[in-house]
């Protein structure tokens, strides 16, 4: 089978690393694989069994010769389905029209929606989100994840003086909800509970973030084995995600490495995590704080989170979601 992904950057970026896990997995089943890309090859991540081409959607050889196409962001939906005859997937990691950062774009994104493409949806609650508006049709295909990149720290303390806590996540985007944690976490500083913040973003550390809390160490633009560094070293991980994210791979790549995770309770935290987290209310920034102090004066139940993690992690895998989006394929050719 030939396949292409149009893909709207290389840029470094969970969601762009997805869909060449997504590629690398369909390639290493014998199925000729191709990302189109107007930017170049990424460096960060390690492309080797699909094919990259450089090229305008609209200069693409391999499109004419595919299959199927997946439109990878809603940005290049509108080209997949006006240019290829075959069956068109939207890869939907979200529901961008939910983000009041693309407020401006709704319209245009609610129209790429429209089109005649079948919805592959990472998490249920984002197929759900999509059946609720109508489109259609959607399948859930889960979420790829490779435990092994993000292994259990050896010998970790659950126990320190001055704990080190892991925020990621872009401060810009509201859904990420960093404004709200920086805010509990100088309020945190200001009763002299001492604690190292260790921040990790693909943006620069802006001003107004400083601010409010300036990060002991801001790190930008992360590799894979980067990150599992940084999880591997911390002693608590907060992930504040508001209920319209996608799914949290900082989550997921945490709880793999025995990372201790307090996290927003949403829908997609609660089907990532299960049982393995500590939650806080999304938005209440004083139940964030008590569950925070809580979390960090009981060593007994940090030792617990982490074990359990890595349990949960194991349940998603690359391979199992490479085999549902075959089955898919082969279906819509039928």
């Amino acid at each position: 089978m030939k396949i292409v992904y149009l893909v709207a950057s290389s840029d470094v970026s969970g969601g762009q690393r997805v869909i060449f896990q997504q590629a690398e997995a369909l390639a290493k089943g014998f199925h000729k694989v191709t990302l189109i890309c107007p930017e170049a090859k990424p460096t960060w991540f390690p492309i080797s069994k699909a094919t990259w081409e450089q090229t305008p959607f609209s200069e693409s050889r391999a499109l004419s010769k595919a299959n199927v196409c997946v439109a990878t962001y809603w940005t290049t939906v509108a080209h997949a389905v006006k240019t290829f005859d075959g069956p068109v997937f939207h890869l939907c990691q979200g529901y961008e029209a939910d983000f009041s950062f693309n407020v401006s774009f709704k319209a245009e994104i609610e129209a790429a929606y429209m089109l005649p493409t079948h919805k592959l949806a990472v998490s249920h609650h984002v197929a759900d989100r999509l059946k609720s508006l109508g489109y259609k049709p959607v399948s859930y295909v889960g979420q790829t994840f490779d435990p092994d990149e993000f292994p259990p720290a050896v010998n970790r303390k659950y126990k320190s003086y001055s704990p080190t806590i892991l925020l990621p996540g872009i401060f810009e985007s509201d859904v990420k909800g960093i404004r709200e944690s920086l805010e509990v976490l100088a309020q945190l500083r200001q009763e002299q509970r001492p604690f190292q913040l260790l921040r990790v973003s693909t943006w620069p550390q802006s001003e107004s973030e400083k601010a409010i809390l300036p990060a002991d160490k801001y790190s930008v633009r992360l590799s894979p084995p980067e990150m599992a560094a940084a999880y591997q070293t911390s002693d608590l991980m907060i992930g504040p995600s508001h209920p319209e994210e996608g799914f949290g791979l900082h989550v997921l790549e945490a709880l793999s490495s025995g990372l201790p995770v307090l996290i927003s309770d949403t829908p997609g935290h609660r089907h990532i995590a299960r049982q393995a987290a500590e939650y806080f209310k999304w938005h209440e920034r004083q139940d964030l704080l008590l569950k925070l102090k809580n979390l960090l004066q009981n060593p007994l139940r940090l030792r617990e989170l982490s074990r359990m993690g890595p349990l949960e992690a194991c349940r998603f895998s690359t391979a199992k979601v490479a085999a549902k989006l075959i089955t898919l394929f082969n279906q819509s050719m039928e």
